[in-house]
């Protein structure tokens, strides 16, 4: 009997511990779902005649267009607390940073190189390979129009936003054809779009959006278009063709899950 009785304690905890993971996994993978540290609701005990079967719930998926974050730096600091491996290495970065800053691009190059494979889960990897990869592609005009961007960025990070954008517009003028255009274009969008100027910013994203050329950024610039589009009060119709773009020419893009849910809330709202 008592051998008996120690089973049946036992598939109950088993039921109850498996129900409860269930209920925490659907709370965390679940945009609009309860914190992490969200007090969990009490799970029901079995009875040594029932046996209680954990039911799986696919996790929900958000509607409202603002819960949709912007990168994957921001889905971690939505649902969970940073691990160390997510920063770990962040002075090495701004080191890399001030290398560049400063037009030591072939030392910036193996400072950047050195921390994505040192560092590989910080959440900066992907924008030092991105600087990687732009540095060994845009050295023409004797590197002029990537020192320009380099000071740009520079002014930037030190919150001097209209410094920056008049080099930027320099370098547009001086090297239309750079091959640093693209991403000169873009900071451009993205220091109108922070000054809430959309007009701007949707000018010079189009300009940074062209599908025709090895453009990385493409898929970046379309959705930053659509974004001050739909800012504007344009017809949603021209957003959904920025975002149409997205997922058929770039769809293993990282923004790529983002605009399929932004396309997909404003044609709901869209009438029928």
């Amino acid at each position: 009997m008592r051998a008996r009785a120690a089973a049946i304690h036992a598939g109950r905890r088993a039921a109850a511990a498996m129900a409860l993971a269930v209920a925490v996994t659907a709370s965390v993978a679940a945009p609009g779902g309860a914190e992490p540290n969200q007090k969990q609701e009490s799970v029901p005990r079995a009875t040594a005649t029932q046996r209680t079967v954990p039911v799986f719930t696919p996790p929900m998926v958000a509607t409202d267009a603002d819960s949709f974050p912007r990168t994957y730096e921001a889905t971690v600091r939505r649902f969970a607390t940073l691990a160390p491996a997510d920063s770990m290495g962040n002075g090495e970065f701004r080191a890399a940073e001030a290398l560049l800053w400063a037009g030591k691009f072939d030392e910036a190059v193996k400072a950047y190189h050195d921390f994505a494979r040192r560092y590989p889960r910080n959440l900066r990897v992907n924008d030092a390979l991105t600087t990687m990869l732009l540095v060994k592609d845009a050295r023409d005009f004797e590197d002029q129009p990537l020192r320009l961007y380099a000071r740009a960025r520079a002014h930037r990070a030190a919150g001097r936003a209209d410094s920056a954008a008049a080099l930027l517009a320099e370098a547009v003028e001086r090297f239309p054809g750079a091959k640093a255009r693209h991403h000169i274009r873009f900071l451009l969008a993205e220091l109108a779009h922070a000054k809430n100027d959309h007009a701007a910013a949707l000018r010079w994203a189009v300009a940074a959006s062209d599908t025709t050329a090895s453009n990385r950024l493409a898929p970046f610039a379309l959705r930053l278009a659509a974004e001050s589009s739909l800012a504007l009060g344009e017809p949603p119709q021209k957003a959904l063709a920025y975002y149409k773009t997205i997922l058929e020419r770039y769809p293993a893009s990282a923004v790529t899950p983002e605009v399929r849910g932004r396309a997909l809330e404003i044609r709901k709202k869209m009438p029928q």
